[in-house]
């Protein structure tokens, strides 16, 4: 027998992942057989949250539209017994997660810019005709442009900042964050404390009590990372590290390596080996660009390590040494790993040349800022990778 409030409790017993994704898709199958229009709906949405905050965020980019043309055929579909308390019906809704579609456009290389222009201009329309102002679209659009036009990303910050809020907009607190992360990226350290203080004495929240707060940390972190000065990062680190509470938006790995790279190289390695495989399967491609600079800053502090160790070996020979000049011959340094065959540098004796790692993910990420270039019609992502990966100004 039919019955998706079933469908719904018995997926939401299950864990983030594949086999909750494939219950969710099960579900929209069995609607759209049903002819169930608020369901065949409902379900779609549930699919775009899981992918947008728990999956591969592509799956939102491929299940939206075919959401959006259901809205379109039935504007005006009651929400369901699960989304009626926060949203009228369910355009009101499917518009709410348009904002996650905008969001994801930076995001993946392989959307046209023709097509993110076209989502955002769609957007646009719907947001207003439906009663709405533009103050979320302002600032997507503002994320949007960051690496590709700065003068249109801060034009369009400024315009977010002239409206009011309503209905569509998001909390208050991610707002904020957002308006802290800004003039963070502008080098206004005392904009961004003024007002990052409602949130710091728990004023502002989002969600969970501690969401907002972790993501100003976060924002204050990556300000210390960008300038190189990764003592001040680690202080940030460790917070972020301690309050952990299970979403991966915090457990933000790669930074942690990148920070702890520069005092405790063996915590590093630590993190390194516990998340070099879910960092290899990523598919989100903005976030793996992010991944591939923070191995990097990794793999060269470990690699000046070893260099330093090797040349203590040396000083220690006796000047009659026969093996010095073997010792002094340049070599690569090594580390050793337990990777699997999936790595694409695999050895079966699992010791890895330093500087090849280091060469394979920055390769990596500059074929990725080649990409997200080629797309933008700009070189935003190529300067982020000399900017990140110039010497530290402290260590």
């Amino acid at each position: 027998m039919y019955d998706p409030v079933e469908m719904k409790n018995t997926y939401d017993k299950m864990e983030h992942g594949k086999a909750k994704m494939s219950a969710i898709r099960a579900a929209a199958a069995e609607a759209d057989r049903q002819g169930d229009i608020p369901f065949r709906m409902y379900f779609r949405m549930e699919i775009c949250y899981e992918s947008c905050f728990y999956g591969d965020a592509m799956d939102l980019m491929v299940v939206f539209p075919e959401l959006l043309s259901l809205a379109d055929k039935y504007p005006d579909t009651p929400a369901t017994s699960f989304d009626r308390y926060i949203y009228e019906n369910s355009m009101d809704h499917v518009l709410w997660i348009y904002k996650w579609v905008l969001s994801h456009c930076e995001s993946f290389y392989q959307i046209p810019m023709e097509d993110c222009l076209k989502f955002f201009e769609d957007a646009k329309g719907r947001f207003l005709r439906y009663g709405y102002n533009l103050k979320p679209w302002y600032l997507i659009m503002y994320e949007f442009y960051k690496h590709i036009d700065q003068g249109k990303a801060e034009k369009a910050f400024h315009e977010y900042e002239k409206l009011p809020r309503d209905s569509n907009s998001d909390c208050a607190a991610c707002e904020r964050n957002v308006e802290i992360d800004f003039y963070l990226k502008q080098g206004n350290m005392q904009k961004a404390v003024a007002l990052s203080k409602e949130i710091e004495n728990f004023t502002l929240t989002c969600g969970e009590r501690m969401a907002a707060w972790l993501r100003m940390k976060k924002h204050f972190m990556h300000y210390f990372m960008r300038r190189k000065e990764f003592d001040k990062a680690l202080g940030y680190c460790r917070i972020m590290e301690r309050n952990l509470q299970g979403e991966t938006e915090y457990e933000r790995w790669d930074d942690f390596l990148a920070c702890y790279a520069y005092s405790d190289l063996g915590k590093a390695l630590k993190i390194y080996k516990e998340h070099w495989k879910e960092w290899l399967n990523w598919r989100d491609p903005s976030d793996e660009f992010r991944f591939c600079i923070n191995v990097c800053l990794f793999f060269r502090e470990l690699g000046k390590s070893k260099e330093e160790e090797a040349q203590g070996s040396v000083v220690n020979l006796s000047a009659d040494d026969s093996s010095t000049d073997k010792v002094c011959q340049k070599r690569d340094a090594m580390v050793k790993l337990s990777l699997d065959d999936t790595f694409p540098l695999y050895q079966e004796s699992g010791v890895y040349s330093i500087p090849k790692l280091y060469d394979f993910y920055f390769n990596r990420a500059a074929e990725l800022a080649s990409k997200f270039d080629a797309r933008n019609g700009a070189d935003g992502y190529r300067k982020e990778l000399e900017e990140a990966l110039c010497t530290p100004q402290s260590a």
